[in-house]
């Protein structure tokens, strides 16, 4: 039985990457060491982030919270730069919010199929299944992943489903991690986009990631994420 666990834990370290507070992407070193102390959740954390934002001049900022059993990141792009957990920043504007990350104990459950969803057609083997009334959205399956699109018009849902196999291709769709069932789902359009990523790991825990921006920075934030040590 020892040697069974021993066996898991070294196939998870294979699975997943473990680096220093110091590898995680700049606005978050500073509280890398807190959430390790303050939480019992594995801890994981970006290495990159997307810089688009940047573009706009302005600044990532975030508001952090670690309990026993869960941790909880949200990330604010704010005209001038913040220490974490600012005063500042508790009453953020909605325009503001651009993601959130949370690591918790606790399972997602399968999500099947809608009844009333048609096939549509397949897109690279995969097959998409669309909602015949409102044409708007689309349900599909591969893997460990459901993913959902729900576009405004006409054939953007399928444009979203696109450019997220895209990126996740070149992800190798996140078969580096530790991911036993997880959920996609994608709102607006493929470049200003609400992607939200959940996942259940083999030991337990499910992490949340929302990031509003375009779906393929979202996919490399998710394939950037790290255990911390």
């Amino acid at each position: 039985m020892k040697k069974l666990a021993l066996l898991s834990l070294i196939s998870l370290l294979f699975l997943t990457a473990l680096v220093k507070p110091q590898e995680v992407v700049p606005f978050l070193r500073p509280v890398a060491n807190g959430l390790i102390q303050n939480t019992n959740v594995p801890v994981l954390l970006p290495t990159y982030w997307s810089d688009h934002h940047k573009k706009s001049k302005k600044h990532a900022s975030v508001k952090v919270r670690a309990y026993e059993n869960r941790y909880s990141i949200y990330f604010l792009s704010m005209d001038k730069p913040y220490q974490a957990n600012d005063p500042a920043l508790f009453q953020p504007t909605e325009s503001s919010r651009i993601g959130e990350l949370s690591g918790y104990v606790g399972t997602i459950m399968p999500s099947d199929r809608p009844r009333d969803f048609i096939f549509y057609k397949k897109k690279d083997g995969v097959k998409l299944w669309i909602q015949p009334w409102i044409r708007s959205l689309i349900y599909a399956k591969r893997g460990p992943w459901t993913m959902r699109f729900d576009g405004d018009n006409r054939d953007e849902p399928y444009q979203q489903a696109d450019e997220l196999f895209k990126a996740m291709k070149k992800a190798n769709w996140l078969k580096n991690k530790d991911i036993i069932e997880g959920h996609i789902s994608i709102l607006g359009t493929r470049r200003e986009a609400y992607t939200s990523f959940s996942w259940e790991t083999s030991d337990g825990y499910v992490y949340d990631f929302y990031y509003k921006g375009p779906i393929k920075e979202a996919v490399k934030i998710v394939d950037s994420l790290e255990f911390v040590q």
